[in-house]
């Protein structure tokens, strides 16, 4: 199907499903669609374009079927300092329209999709969230197949394998992230999944991580999983365990080729790409000294982007080839400092919330810091990923959430219009 007539089909089934109030078709066609535009291959151009569509769409339906839509949307309030000062970098920025764009999207991800949510959650109770993580695992499924269908499609980067998504390391992140949505769903709907259900959800999301190579998926979900038993124990414990981490990194960083090697897993870790970081310390110290020309408001979204193509030559003399890989100096360079700790003021004041109604939120929060540092993927909105975090995060700071993890699911219970019946 060509990308207008896509366009047609798309946008009038989008219509369709609002015309019948499911909003949870929206949001999962719309889930759907980030995970298509993830895919390099032609034949899903048409996702890559229709999900600027779709965001509109999506917004549209939001601000003008405020009824039935009528949310409170926490997440969204916390990135308005953040998207104000963000606006300032436009005066400077070498694209402005493009600038604009990307910084227009952030902002109407983080308003749409907590509203989407939680009406749909409203309407239906917990299958919503079961249906969302049984999608994104169907995905994993279908890169296994892809595997025997088309190899090219399922492996890159010298026979690693990616699934459907871009690169490997794109589908290590959506594992990570889909490993701790789902762990936290489990926390507040205990009876949502069965034993079947677990190992359907985690076997795949297991096998993927490791046929990927991804080290960077593979350490922060380790990472989940122990500050969450430290968390289970004492919250106190948890942070003395990550401050602890974080001093340790170093000495572990500055000896890492030495003990890879003494675990023997120098061929699955990729011990030689290790010490140069895979050309991301070029791409770093480049970024850096971009830095210090616009050191607090930066130059407006997509800036980086602009930068790094500027100088792709000079740059892959130098052994890097691609992004900035940091979403740290990402959003420093497009927002300034001012924006960088506006963004990550945000995020951290969300979690917190968060850690009143989960022992998970921390140990998801240290997953996003240690992933983002190597992979950008939070500095931009329409991808698969940023999407997942959006759920989990709406799911431990919306009120229509919170009854569930202060009580056992049993069948005695009656429940009312803030508390959705189990589906």
């Amino acid at each position: 199907m060509s990308v207008p007539a896509f366009f047609l089909v798309g946008g009038a089934s989008v219509i369709l499903f609002w015309r019948k109030k499911q909003y949870f078709e929206i949001l999962l066609g719309f889930f759907f669609i980030l995970i298509l535009s993830d895919n390099l291959k032609y034949t899903t151009d048409f996702a890559k374009v229709f999900k600027n569509l779709y965001i509109l769409l999506l917004t549209a339906i939001a601000i003008f079927d405020r009824s039935h839509l009528k949310i409170t949307n926490n997440v969204f309030k916390h990135f308005i300092p953040f998207l104000a000062i963000a606006t300032v970098g436009l005066a400077l920025s070498p694209q402005v329209f493009t600038a604009f764009q990307k910084q227009l999207s952030y902002g109407l991800i983080l308003f749409t999709i907590p509203i989407f949510l939680v009406s749909a959650f409203k309407e239906r109770g917990p299958v919503v969230i079961k249906d969302l993580i049984f999608l994104a695992t169907l995905m994993i499924l279908v890169g296994f197949a892809m595997r025997y269908i088309d190899s090219g499609v399922a492996y890159s980067h010298g026979g690693r394998f990616r699934g459907i998504f871009g690169n490997p390391n794109g589908l290590g992140v959506f594992c990570s992230l889909l490993f701790a949505f789902a762990m936290v769903a489990r926390e507040y709907f205990p009876g949502l999944f069965s034993k079947n259900d677990l190992r359907w959800i985690f076997i795949p999301l297991a096998l993927a991580v490791l046929w990927s190579g991804s080290r960077t998926a593979l350490i922060g979900i380790t990472l989940f999983y122990v500050f969450s038993k430290f968390y289970k124990v004492h919250p106190g414990l948890g942070f003395i365990g990550f401050v602890g981490a974080a001093i340790g990194a170093e000495l572990v960083s500055a000896n890492l080729v030495s003990i890879v090697q003494g675990l023997g897993l120098s061929e699955y870790m990729r011990v030689e790409t290790l010490e140069d970081g895979s050309g991301r310390y070029i791409a770093w110290n480049f970024a850096w000294e971009n830095i210090q020309s616009h050191f607090w408001f930066g130059r407006g979204f997509s800036f980086d982007e602009w930068l790094m193509s500027s100088f792709k030559d000079f740059l892959s003399e130098l052994g890097h080839q691609g992004g900035v890989h940091n979403t740290y100096l990402i959003i420093w360079l497009n927002t300034g400092i001012v924006g960088l700790l506006l963004f990550l003021r945000g995020y951290l004041l969300l979690f917190l919330k968060g850690a009143k109604n989960t022992r998970f939120a921390f140990p998801v929060f240290y997953l996003v810091l240690f992933g983002i540092m190597l992979e950008p993927w939070l500095a931009a909105s329409l991808n698969p990923f940023t999407i997942i975090l959006l759920f989990t995060l709406t799911m431990m700071t919306e009120k229509a959430f919170q009854p569930y993890i202060r009580r056992e699911l049993n069948s005695t219970h009656i429940p009312n219009e803030e508390t959705p019946v189990l589906a």
